[in-house]
Protein backbone atom coordinates (compact mmCIF):
# COMPACT_ATOMS: atom_id res chain seq x y z
CA UNK A 1 0.00 0.00 0.00
CA UNK A 2 1.66 3.47 -0.92
CA UNK A 3 0.17 5.78 0.53
CA UNK A 4 0.55 9.45 0.66
CA UNK A 5 1.99 11.25 3.71
CA UNK A 6 0.61 14.64 4.94
CA UNK A 7 3.44 16.92 6.66
CA UNK A 8 1.18 19.22 9.17
CA UNK A 9 2.31 22.59 9.64
CA UNK A 10 4.29 23.24 13.14
CA UNK A 11 1.12 24.43 15.96
CA UNK A 12 3.91 26.14 18.04
CA UNK A 13 3.81 29.41 16.07
CA UNK A 14 4.20 32.70 17.62
CA UNK A 15 0.72 35.67 17.30
CA UNK A 16 3.20 37.27 15.72
CA UNK A 17 4.10 34.52 12.63
CA UNK A 18 0.72 34.02 12.52
CA UNK A 19 -0.58 37.50 12.36
CA UNK A 20 2.31 37.94 9.31
CA UNK A 21 1.52 34.44 7.52
CA UNK A 22 -2.37 36.02 7.57
CA UNK A 23 -1.60 39.01 6.04
CA UNK A 24 1.06 37.13 3.64
CA UNK A 25 -1.98 35.01 2.39
CA UNK A 26 -3.85 37.88 2.29
CA UNK A 27 -1.69 39.71 -0.29
CA UNK A 28 -0.74 36.61 -2.39
CA UNK A 29 -5.19 36.04 -2.68
CA UNK A 30 -5.76 39.76 -3.65
CA UNK A 31 -2.61 39.55 -6.07
CA UNK A 32 -3.99 36.46 -8.02
CA UNK A 33 -7.33 38.27 -8.22
CA UNK A 34 -6.11 41.26 -9.76
CA UNK A 35 -3.44 38.34 -11.88
CA UNK A 36 -7.15 37.27 -13.17
CA UNK A 37 -8.14 40.61 -14.40
CA UNK A 38 -4.94 41.48 -15.57
CA UNK A 39 -3.10 38.43 -17.59
CA UNK A 40 -0.28 40.64 -18.62
CA UNK A 41 0.86 41.07 -14.81
CA UNK A 42 1.01 38.19 -12.55
CA UNK A 43 3.17 38.86 -9.85
CA UNK A 44 4.00 35.84 -7.77
CA UNK A 45 4.19 35.92 -4.32
CA UNK A 46 6.08 33.21 -1.91
CA UNK A 47 4.27 31.00 -0.72
CA UNK A 48 4.20 30.76 3.23
CA UNK A 49 5.99 27.87 4.80
CA UNK A 50 2.79 26.75 6.55
CA UNK A 51 0.52 26.78 3.29
CA UNK A 52 3.11 25.15 1.34
CA UNK A 53 3.31 22.74 3.85
CA UNK A 54 -0.76 22.00 4.31
CA UNK A 55 -0.89 21.21 0.40
CA UNK A 56 2.88 19.07 0.57
CA UNK A 57 2.05 14.99 0.04
CA UNK A 58 5.46 13.15 0.91
CA UNK A 59 6.37 9.40 0.18
CA UNK A 60 6.03 7.97 3.73
CA UNK A 61 9.24 5.99 4.66
CA UNK A 62 7.50 2.48 5.29
CA UNK A 63 6.11 2.54 2.31
CA UNK A 64 8.29 3.06 -0.60
CA UNK A 65 9.19 0.13 -2.11
CA UNK A 66 11.02 -0.07 -5.64
CA UNK A 67 10.53 -3.44 -7.47
CA UNK A 68 12.84 -1.93 -10.71
CA UNK A 69 15.25 -0.95 -8.65
CA UNK A 70 18.23 -2.02 -6.78
CA UNK A 71 17.81 -2.26 -2.70
CA UNK A 72 20.03 -1.01 -0.71
CA UNK A 73 20.63 -1.78 3.42
CA UNK A 74 20.50 1.57 5.87
CA UNK A 75 24.27 1.28 6.93
CA UNK A 76 24.79 1.01 10.44
CA UNK A 77 26.97 3.92 12.21
CA UNK A 78 29.62 1.60 12.54
CA UNK A 79 30.04 1.01 8.89
CA UNK A 80 29.78 4.24 7.24
CA UNK A 81 32.16 6.94 6.75
CA UNK A 82 31.84 9.08 9.24
CA UNK A 83 34.88 8.80 11.54
CA UNK A 84 36.65 10.55 8.24
CA UNK A 85 34.17 12.79 7.84
CA UNK A 86 33.38 15.65 10.48
CA UNK A 87 31.91 19.02 10.48
CA UNK A 88 28.33 20.75 8.82
CA UNK A 89 29.39 20.99 5.62
CA UNK A 90 30.69 16.99 5.48
CA UNK A 91 27.35 15.84 7.23
CA UNK A 92 24.97 18.12 4.61
CA UNK A 93 22.85 15.69 2.23
CA UNK A 94 24.56 15.97 -0.91
CA UNK A 95 28.19 15.83 0.72
CA UNK A 96 27.09 12.21 1.73
CA UNK A 97 26.11 8.64 -0.08
CA UNK A 98 22.50 8.77 -1.09
CA UNK A 99 22.63 5.50 0.93
CA UNK A 100 23.25 7.29 4.17
CA UNK A 101 19.70 9.68 3.42
CA UNK A 102 17.04 9.13 6.54
CA UNK A 103 14.97 8.38 3.11
CA UNK A 104 16.04 5.35 1.05
CA UNK A 105 17.10 6.89 -2.08
CA UNK A 106 18.35 3.62 -4.37
CA UNK A 107 19.71 3.81 -7.40
CA UNK A 108 17.80 3.37 -10.76
CA UNK A 109 18.23 0.01 -12.54
CA UNK A 110 17.88 1.34 -16.26
CA UNK A 111 18.10 -2.21 -17.88
CA UNK A 112 14.28 -2.99 -17.34
CA UNK A 113 11.59 -2.11 -19.27
CA UNK A 114 8.83 -4.20 -21.17
CA UNK A 115 7.58 -0.90 -23.22
CA UNK A 116 9.21 -1.24 -27.02
CA UNK A 117 9.16 2.89 -27.00
CA UNK A 118 13.40 3.36 -26.71
CA UNK A 119 13.66 7.11 -26.36
CA UNK A 120 17.01 8.66 -26.87
CA UNK A 121 18.28 12.33 -26.53
CA UNK A 122 21.36 13.68 -26.95
CA UNK A 123 23.23 16.53 -24.83
CA UNK A 124 23.09 19.67 -27.35
CA UNK A 125 23.15 22.25 -24.19
CA UNK A 126 24.97 23.36 -21.05
CA UNK A 127 25.51 21.20 -17.99
CA UNK A 128 21.84 22.19 -16.10
CA UNK A 129 20.44 22.98 -19.08
CA UNK A 130 20.69 19.16 -20.02
CA UNK A 131 20.42 17.61 -16.70
CA UNK A 132 17.17 19.18 -16.12
CA UNK A 133 16.00 17.51 -19.97
CA UNK A 134 17.56 14.63 -18.39
CA UNK A 135 15.41 14.27 -15.34
CA UNK A 136 11.95 14.89 -17.51
CA UNK A 137 13.11 12.30 -19.68
CA UNK A 138 14.30 9.67 -17.29
CA UNK A 139 10.91 10.07 -15.22
CA UNK A 140 9.04 9.87 -18.72
CA UNK A 141 10.59 6.50 -19.45
CA UNK A 142 10.28 5.33 -15.43
CA UNK A 143 6.47 6.06 -15.70
CA UNK A 144 5.87 4.60 -19.29
CA UNK A 145 8.61 1.51 -18.23
CA UNK A 146 11.02 2.37 -21.24
CA UNK A 147 14.12 2.86 -21.48
CA UNK A 148 16.62 5.81 -22.45
CA UNK A 149 19.90 6.58 -23.66
CA UNK A 150 22.03 9.54 -23.72
CA UNK A 151 24.09 9.69 -26.65
CA UNK A 152 27.27 11.97 -26.02
CA UNK A 153 28.95 12.06 -29.59
CA UNK A 154 28.32 12.51 -33.16
CA UNK A 155 26.52 10.93 -35.80
CA UNK A 156 23.26 8.90 -36.64
CA UNK A 157 22.29 6.07 -35.00
CA UNK A 158 22.69 3.72 -37.90
CA UNK A 159 22.82 4.36 -41.25
CA UNK A 160 19.54 2.46 -42.24
CA UNK A 161 17.49 5.16 -40.65
CA UNK A 162 18.76 8.02 -43.30
CA UNK A 163 19.97 10.55 -40.31
CA UNK A 164 16.54 10.62 -38.52
CA UNK A 165 18.07 10.10 -35.20
CA UNK A 166 20.89 12.38 -35.13
CA UNK A 167 23.13 13.62 -32.52
CA UNK A 168 26.00 16.00 -31.87
CA UNK A 169 26.93 16.58 -28.33
CA UNK A 170 27.97 20.44 -27.59
CA UNK A 171 28.84 19.43 -24.00
CA UNK A 172 31.76 17.34 -24.60
CA UNK A 173 32.49 18.62 -28.08
CA UNK A 174 36.16 20.01 -28.26
CA UNK A 175 38.28 22.10 -31.75
CA UNK A 176 41.67 20.53 -31.04
CA UNK A 177 44.11 21.61 -33.48
CA UNK A 178 40.83 21.88 -35.93
CA UNK A 179 39.61 18.79 -35.78
CA UNK A 180 36.44 18.01 -34.30
CA UNK A 181 37.12 15.75 -31.48
CA UNK A 182 34.36 14.51 -28.83
CA UNK A 183 35.28 14.32 -24.59
CA UNK A 184 33.38 10.76 -24.58
CA UNK A 185 32.38 9.66 -22.13
CA UNK A 186 31.45 13.15 -20.50
CA UNK A 187 28.98 12.74 -18.26
CA UNK A 188 30.11 10.41 -16.29
CA UNK A 189 33.63 11.63 -15.69
CA UNK A 190 31.80 13.47 -12.80
CA UNK A 191 28.21 11.64 -11.99
CA UNK A 192 27.03 7.89 -12.04
CA UNK A 193 25.54 6.44 -15.08
CA UNK A 194 21.83 7.72 -16.03
CA UNK A 195 20.19 6.11 -18.89
CA UNK A 196 21.51 3.38 -20.79
CA UNK A 197 24.92 2.02 -20.88
CA UNK A 198 26.03 2.35 -24.68
CA UNK A 199 26.55 -1.16 -25.40
CA UNK A 200 23.27 -2.14 -24.00
CA UNK A 201 21.52 0.43 -26.21
CA UNK A 202 23.20 -0.75 -29.46
CA UNK A 203 22.03 -4.56 -28.77
CA UNK A 204 18.68 -2.98 -28.09
CA UNK A 205 19.25 -1.00 -31.78
CA UNK A 206 20.42 -4.16 -33.17
CA UNK A 207 17.49 -5.88 -32.04
CA UNK A 208 15.10 -4.07 -34.38
CA UNK A 209 12.34 -5.13 -31.88
CA UNK A 210 12.31 -1.43 -30.42
CA UNK A 211 10.56 1.78 -31.51
CA UNK A 212 13.34 5.06 -31.20
CA UNK A 213 11.92 8.34 -30.62
CA UNK A 214 14.38 11.07 -30.11
CA UNK A 215 11.93 14.24 -28.44
CA UNK A 216 12.60 17.64 -29.27
CA UNK A 217 13.31 19.61 -26.23
CA UNK A 218 9.52 20.86 -26.81
CA UNK A 219 8.27 17.70 -26.53
CA UNK A 220 10.49 17.32 -23.07
CA UNK A 221 9.22 20.45 -22.09
CA UNK A 222 5.47 20.01 -23.16
CA UNK A 223 5.70 16.28 -21.46
CA UNK A 224 3.93 15.45 -17.91
CA UNK A 225 7.26 15.62 -16.29
CA UNK A 226 8.74 18.81 -18.53
CA UNK A 227 7.87 22.27 -18.69
CA UNK A 228 7.95 24.64 -15.18
CA UNK A 229 4.27 24.75 -14.64
CA UNK A 230 4.30 23.72 -11.16
CA UNK A 231 7.07 26.15 -10.08
CA UNK A 232 5.27 29.49 -11.73
CA UNK A 233 1.87 29.10 -10.22
CA UNK A 234 0.47 29.58 -6.89
CA UNK A 235 -2.69 27.18 -7.75
CA UNK A 236 -2.05 24.23 -4.89
CA UNK A 237 -3.59 21.79 -7.56
CA UNK A 238 -1.13 22.59 -9.88
CA UNK A 239 2.08 23.35 -7.75
CA UNK A 240 1.71 20.28 -5.45
CA UNK A 241 0.14 17.59 -8.16
CA UNK A 242 -0.22 14.27 -7.44
CA UNK A 243 1.25 12.29 -9.70
CA UNK A 244 2.76 8.45 -10.03
CA UNK A 245 5.70 6.48 -11.05
CA UNK A 246 3.84 2.81 -10.05
CA UNK A 247 7.21 1.05 -11.74
CA UNK A 248 9.35 2.58 -9.17
CA UNK A 249 7.28 2.91 -6.04
CA UNK A 250 5.67 6.35 -6.45
CA UNK A 251 2.13 6.27 -5.67
CA UNK A 252 0.21 9.99 -5.45
CA UNK A 253 3.10 12.35 -4.24
CA UNK A 254 3.13 15.60 -5.62
CA UNK A 255 5.05 16.91 -8.39
CA UNK A 256 7.51 18.85 -6.47
CA UNK A 257 8.54 16.10 -3.83
CA UNK A 258 8.68 13.70 -6.59
CA UNK A 259 10.88 15.28 -8.67
CA UNK A 260 13.25 16.46 -5.77
CA UNK A 261 13.29 12.80 -5.11
CA UNK A 262 14.28 11.19 -8.34
CA UNK A 263 16.31 13.74 -8.91
CA UNK A 264 18.07 12.17 -6.09
CA UNK A 265 18.30 8.82 -7.34
CA UNK A 266 19.46 9.60 -10.34
CA UNK A 267 21.99 12.19 -10.20
CA UNK A 268 24.81 10.17 -8.42
CA UNK A 269 27.64 12.71 -8.09
CA UNK A 270 30.68 10.45 -7.97
CA UNK A 271 32.06 9.48 -4.85
CA UNK A 272 35.54 11.43 -5.67
CA UNK A 273 34.23 14.56 -7.43
CA UNK A 274 31.88 14.82 -4.09
CA UNK A 275 34.21 14.41 -1.79
CA UNK A 276 36.30 16.61 -3.26
CA UNK A 277 34.01 19.44 -3.55
CA UNK A 278 32.49 19.06 -0.19
CA UNK A 279 36.44 19.33 1.25
CA UNK A 280 36.53 22.39 -0.86
CA UNK A 281 33.42 23.86 0.69
CA UNK A 282 34.58 23.16 4.33
CA UNK A 283 37.55 24.76 3.89
CA UNK A 284 36.06 27.80 3.15
CA UNK A 285 34.34 27.98 6.83
CA UNK A 286 30.61 26.79 6.06
CA UNK A 287 30.56 25.18 9.52
CA UNK A 288 27.45 26.50 10.73
CA UNK A 289 23.75 27.14 8.50
CA UNK A 290 24.46 29.59 5.55
CA UNK A 291 23.03 31.91 2.93
CA UNK A 292 23.85 31.53 -0.78
CA UNK A 293 23.96 34.36 -3.51
CA UNK A 294 23.95 32.53 -7.58
CA UNK A 295 25.06 35.40 -9.69
CA UNK A 296 25.01 34.50 -13.18
CA UNK A 297 26.54 36.94 -16.04
CA UNK A 298 29.07 35.77 -18.76
CA UNK A 299 26.90 34.85 -21.87
CA UNK A 300 24.29 35.69 -20.67
CA UNK A 301 24.78 39.15 -20.99
CA UNK A 302 24.55 38.99 -24.57
CA UNK A 303 21.01 36.53 -24.15
CA UNK A 304 19.31 38.26 -21.84
CA UNK A 305 19.03 41.45 -19.35
CA UNK A 306 21.14 40.88 -15.83
CA UNK A 307 21.31 42.25 -12.90
CA UNK A 308 24.04 44.71 -13.05
CA UNK A 309 24.63 45.87 -9.50
CA UNK A 310 24.49 43.29 -6.25
CA UNK A 311 22.33 45.96 -4.70
CA UNK A 312 19.37 43.63 -4.78
CA UNK A 313 20.80 40.94 -3.47
CA UNK A 314 21.90 42.86 -0.36
CA UNK A 315 18.40 44.23 0.21
CA UNK A 316 17.33 40.56 0.00
CA UNK A 317 19.86 39.28 1.71
CA UNK A 318 19.16 41.87 5.10
CA UNK A 319 15.58 40.20 4.38
CA UNK A 320 16.43 36.69 4.93
CA UNK A 321 18.66 37.39 8.10
CA UNK A 322 15.92 38.49 9.86
CA UNK A 323 13.25 35.95 8.65
CA UNK A 324 15.49 32.82 9.16
CA UNK A 325 18.37 33.95 11.15
CA UNK A 326 17.10 35.47 14.21
CA UNK A 327 18.89 38.86 12.80
CA UNK A 328 22.22 37.08 12.82
CA UNK A 329 24.43 37.65 9.84
CA UNK A 330 25.02 34.15 8.54
CA UNK A 331 28.28 33.20 5.53
CA UNK A 332 27.79 34.24 2.43
CA UNK A 333 28.61 31.56 -0.06
CA UNK A 334 28.55 33.43 -3.78
CA UNK A 335 28.11 31.04 -6.66
CA UNK A 336 29.34 33.15 -9.53
CA UNK A 337 30.71 32.39 -13.43
CA UNK A 338 31.98 36.23 -12.80
CA UNK A 339 34.36 36.67 -10.01
CA UNK A 340 34.95 40.13 -10.44
CA UNK A 341 31.37 40.08 -8.29
CA UNK A 342 33.02 39.07 -5.42
CA UNK A 343 34.92 42.92 -4.91
CA UNK A 344 31.37 44.30 -5.41
CA UNK A 345 29.70 42.30 -2.30
CA UNK A 346 33.03 42.75 -0.03
CA UNK A 347 32.73 46.80 -0.91
CA UNK A 348 28.97 47.08 -0.61
CA UNK A 349 29.21 45.03 3.20
CA UNK A 350 32.40 44.67 4.20
CA UNK A 351 31.49 43.61 7.74
CA UNK A 352 30.02 40.19 6.18
CA UNK A 353 32.04 37.34 5.37
CA UNK A 354 31.57 36.31 1.30
CA UNK A 355 33.11 33.50 0.77
CA UNK A 356 33.33 31.32 -3.31
CA UNK A 357 35.17 29.27 -5.44
CA UNK A 358 36.17 32.17 -6.87
CA UNK A 359 38.94 31.94 -4.04
CA UNK A 360 39.90 27.98 -5.56
CA UNK A 361 39.36 28.55 -8.93
CA UNK A 362 38.87 31.93 -11.21
CA UNK A 363 36.54 32.28 -14.03
CA UNK A 364 37.54 36.70 -13.65
CA UNK A 365 35.58 37.10 -17.03
CA UNK A 366 32.54 34.75 -16.77
CA UNK A 367 31.57 31.74 -18.34
CA UNK A 368 30.90 31.73 -22.02
CA UNK A 369 29.71 28.46 -23.00
CA UNK A 370 30.87 28.95 -26.83
CA UNK A 371 34.65 28.91 -25.62
CA UNK A 372 33.66 25.65 -24.17
CA UNK A 373 35.18 23.81 -27.66
CA UNK A 374 38.38 25.60 -27.36
CA UNK A 375 39.09 24.15 -23.38
CA UNK A 376 41.45 21.26 -22.91
CA UNK A 377 40.50 18.83 -20.51
CA UNK A 378 42.22 20.06 -17.92
CA UNK A 379 40.30 23.07 -17.94
CA UNK A 380 36.87 21.11 -18.18
CA UNK A 381 37.38 19.23 -15.06
CA UNK A 382 38.58 23.01 -13.19
CA UNK A 383 35.33 24.31 -14.47
CA UNK A 384 32.80 21.47 -13.60
CA UNK A 385 34.93 20.37 -10.14
CA UNK A 386 34.05 24.18 -9.23
CA UNK A 387 30.53 24.24 -10.86
CA UNK A 388 29.81 21.15 -9.23
CA UNK A 389 30.98 22.34 -5.56
CA UNK A 390 28.63 25.66 -6.37
CA UNK A 391 25.53 23.48 -7.16
CA UNK A 392 26.40 21.34 -3.31
CA UNK A 393 26.97 24.77 -1.50
CA UNK A 394 23.69 26.59 -3.20
CA UNK A 395 21.37 23.36 -2.66
CA UNK A 396 22.88 23.19 1.18
CA UNK A 397 21.89 26.68 2.13
CA UNK A 398 18.67 27.33 4.90
CA UNK A 399 18.67 29.84 2.11
CA UNK A 400 18.94 30.74 -1.39
CA UNK A 401 18.70 33.91 -3.45
CA UNK A 402 19.47 33.73 -7.31
CA UNK A 403 18.13 34.56 -10.71
CA UNK A 404 15.47 32.97 -13.22
CA UNK A 405 17.64 33.61 -16.17
CA UNK A 406 19.73 30.37 -15.74
CA UNK A 407 18.98 26.56 -15.83
CA UNK A 408 21.35 26.37 -13.11
CA UNK A 409 18.34 28.12 -10.64
CA UNK A 410 15.99 25.60 -11.10
CA UNK A 411 18.41 22.53 -10.83
CA UNK A 412 19.38 23.82 -7.40
CA UNK A 413 15.78 24.15 -6.41
CA UNK A 414 14.87 20.33 -7.23
CA UNK A 415 18.84 19.53 -5.67
CA UNK A 416 17.15 21.35 -2.27
CA UNK A 417 15.77 18.77 0.51
CA UNK A 418 12.48 17.22 0.20
CA UNK A 419 11.52 19.08 3.89
CA UNK A 420 12.87 22.89 1.94
CA UNK A 421 10.11 24.99 1.81
CA UNK A 422 9.82 28.04 -0.77
CA UNK A 423 9.88 31.31 1.36
CA UNK A 424 13.72 30.09 1.84
CA UNK A 425 14.38 30.27 -1.86
CA UNK A 426 14.12 33.71 -3.04
CA UNK A 427 14.22 35.52 -6.51
CA UNK A 428 16.76 38.55 -6.95
CA UNK A 429 14.78 39.44 -10.31
CA UNK A 430 11.38 39.32 -11.96
CA UNK A 431 9.46 37.12 -10.43
CA UNK A 432 8.74 34.01 -12.42
CA UNK A 433 9.11 30.75 -10.02
CA UNK A 434 8.74 30.63 -6.30
CA UNK A 435 10.23 33.58 -4.10
CA UNK A 436 9.74 37.26 -3.97
CA UNK A 437 8.15 39.79 -6.23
Amino acid sequence: NHSAHLIMPSSNLSRRVKSVLAVTTALAAASLLFASLNKDYRPFLRTPANDEQEHRQLLQLNSFNDPKSIQTRTPSPTDILDQARSGFMHNTQWCRPPEEDAFPAPPIDYNQCENPQLIHMDINGGMTSYLNKILKVAMWAARDNSCFYINEGLGVLNEADGGKHFSHSKLGYRLVDGQDTYMIPFLTRYFGQMGLEKSRFEEMLASGTYDVITPSPSDINHHDFGGKASLTTNDPKKRFEIMSIPQLGYNNVERLSLKKHFLRRMFRINADVRDRACHRLASQGLDDEYMALSVRRGDKVTETSILDTVDPYIRLAEEGINSHFDGKVPTMFVATDDCSVMQEFRDARPEWTFVSECDNASEANGFVYKEMKLWSEEQTDAHFNKFIAEMIGMASARYWIGVATTNVSYWVYFMRSLEATDDSFIWADPPRVPGLP
